[in-house]
């Protein structure tokens, strides 16, 4: 990659076109190659490629920006997006960022402030591009076997990877990540709030646990209590450095859409949606997928799995699943309940009791799939595709 950020400014607002082309130009690592106002000129500048950095000004038009900007980031998954606007109200700037912008820059712009959010942009998807992955796993229901799976699963991805593999737990008041490896952490994500500003990658550094296998753990909070300090800006921050310092990172999600788990959801590549073949994790499936959508979360970027997939005694079938999702069954983990709680009981992962254990081997080629970029559950979305990604798609 060159030295400069190959920049693109989209921006419908000819009075601030002076002033935002200066702003950015004045940044020493970037250059503005392409400044648009119209789609179809937008569409031909991507197109021809080399484009790093997409600057969008969502005044004056900010509903057409912000269409604009969800199918960019459809089209052009790798592309960094910042988003630039007047109105700093909470909705405002998160709008942009559940539509696909990586940062958001207030205006009148500060240079300093705009030269952070290009920095992170930078570091997070530009300079690190290809490097890292994060892999969000949550639970349908409770009871489905999501810790056990998030804790495996990385530990197969270090394996396969031959790369140092993070897991986070932001279950923050009743997470088992520690547990299913039977450590007890001296430092927590608590400590990482406590740092404030200063949360760097040194910072993250000294609050890792080591674990077998490559694997490191960023542990919950201690006290119960101290879930409320850890706010979406720190789990957001968290997983930005850890994606910085990891091939990749697995984060196991509360069963909860709250601020924490939004900001890690938002950032992951792919989120791993763990139910079993009853009525109500299938329920709980569908609600969690839809609600995940309406707050932004492209559907392409969600996976259903299946655990004990071979349990339901025949009353519900992987295919009445398939049809209330609207795609396939990424993966379906067989049923070995007793092996796999004597596995928790000791601390111990799957592999390193029985490698041909078939829950083993499952969870294995579901790692396999991920490095792989594979997704047999991935389809082209008609339904959502308008006038501009057409454009792109020629």
């Amino acid at each position: 990659m060159s030295s400069l950020l190959q920049v693109c400014l989209y921006n419908q607002d000819e009075a601030s076109a002076g002033d935002l082309r200066t702003q950015i130009s004045n940044l020493n690592f970037v250059r503005v190659v392409a400044e648009t106002s119209t789609t179809e000129a937008l569409a031909t500048a991507l197109e021809e490629g080399g484009i790093n950095l997409v600057f969008f000004n969502l005044d004056p038009n900010r509903q057409a920006v912000l269409e604009i900007i969800e199918q960019v980031a459809g089209r052009f998954p790798e592309l960094a997006m910042i988003a630039m606007s007047e109105d700093t109200a909470p909705d405002a700037i998160l709008a942009p960022i559940r539509a696909g912008c990586d940062q958001f820059v207030c205006k009148p712009i500060d240079a300093d402030d705009l030269a952070n959010a290009v920095g992170r942009v930078a570091s997070k998807r530009l300079l690190s591009r290809g490097k890292s992955r994060c892999v969000c796993v949550v639970g349908a229901s409770g009871g489905v076997g999501t810790t056990s799976i998030a804790c495996n699963l990385g530990m197969e991805l270090a394996h396969l990877t031959e790369k140092r593999c993070a897991l986070v737990d932001l279950d923050l008041q009743f997470g088992d990540l520690a547990v299913n490896f039977d450590t007890d952490p001296r430092y927590t994500i608590f400590d990482l709030a406590s740092a404030g500003s200063g949360l760097d990658r040194t910072v993250m550094e000294s609050v890792l646990t080591e674990l077998p296998c490559d694997v490191w753990l960023l542990a919950r909070p201690e006290n119960v209590d101290h879930h409320s300090a850890v706010t979406s800006e720190t789990a957001h921050r968290a997983i930005e450095l850890l994606s910085m310092m990891f091939e990749t990172v697995i984060v196991d999600l509360p069963r909860r859409v709250d601020a924490s788990s939004f900001a890690a959801a938002n950032q992951a590549d792919l989120i791993l949606v763990v139910c079993q073949l009853v009525v109500p994790s299938i329920r709980n499936t569908k609600r969690y997928i839809d609600a995940m959508v309406h707050q932004g979360i492209s559907p392409e970027r969600m996976e259903v799995v299946v655990n004990r997939g071979d349990s339901s005694g025949g009353r519900i079938r992987k295919n009445d699943l398939e049809e209330l999702i609207k795609k396939p069954i990424y993966a379906s983990i067989p049923n070995d309940y007793q092996f796999v709680a004597r596995s928790i009981d000791f601390g111990k992962p799957i592999a390193s009791l029985d490698e041909k254990n078939p829950v083993r081997v499952a969870i294995r080629k579901m790692a396999q799939e991920i490095i792989s970029g594979g997704t047999p559950a991935a389809k082209s979305d008609e339904g959502r595709r308008g006038f501009f990604s057409k454009l792109l798609s020629k």
